[in-house]
């Protein structure tokens, strides 16, 4: 599940995180997703299926390494943190960085 969905997601979560920081700081507020979604539909539907599908694995992850309490693997660690990477890009207010 991972797997299919992390490059869409990571890819949509890095454009939403650039317009909430860097183009926002130099063009002032911004309406986050609105060139994306008018120039590549798809790619904003399928990017946000995708973030939420990864949010959606990134709870089932937790609950698992919760109950098993012991340290996972670096690449289960890399896999939740590129998930927390996505969380924050979608949680984060757009106007936080004005």
């Amino acid at each position: 599940m991972w797997l299919c969905a992390a490059p869409f997601a990571l890819l949509f979560a890095t454009r939403i995180a650039w317009e909430k920081t860097f183009l926002t700081w130099a063009r002032g507020p911004q309406m986050v997703g609105f060139s994306l979604m008018h120039i590549h539909p798809v790619f904003f539907l399928i990017g946000a299926l995708c973030s939420y599908w990864l949010l959606l694995w990134l709870a089932i992850a937790i609950v698992f390494m919760a109950k098993g309490r012991i340290m996972p693997p670096m690449k289960d660690m890399l896999m939740v943190a590129l998930c927390l990477f996505v969380l924050v890009a979608l949680i984060v207010p757009d106007q936080a960085f004005a």
